[in-house]
């Protein structure tokens, strides 16, 4: 998660750094949860989303299995606010938008280092 996270808060810097967009920046926060899906929201207009597979594994023979969350294999669906508030782009990607507030500003917490 820490290597993604770092990942995404370089290139955004890096935007900026070769003047691509005038400025920009980006926060880490984290919540105590599992996460099961990847979203990401571009400027409140764009949603991508897609769900985590899950795939057991056994470590070097252990009689005890470990269910892996694949984020790298999650497909992406894009969802595009348009001039509808009601289509259903529209609301989902002004849902993700609520979601992502609640969860920002109750219980995700900065992320240290």
């Amino acid at each position: 998660m820490e290597r993604h996270a770092l990942a995404i808060v370089d290139s955004v810097h890096e935007l900026a750094e070769l003047g691509l967009v005038t400025s920009a920046t980006a926060q880490i926060r984290s919540y105590p949860a599992v996460p099961l899906f990847k979203l990401y929201i571009l400027n409140g207009q764009q949603a991508f989303f897609g769900y985590y597979p899950v795939r057991e594994h056994k470590l070097d023979g252990e009689a005890t299995a470990i269910w892996d969350l694949m984020g790298k294999d999650a497909t992406l669906f894009q969802h595009a606010h348009d001039n509808d508030p009601d289509s259903n782009d529209s609301q989902f990607v002004q849902q993700s938008q609520l979601w992502f507030d609640s969860i920002w500003t109750s219980v995700a917490r900065d992320y240290r280092l």
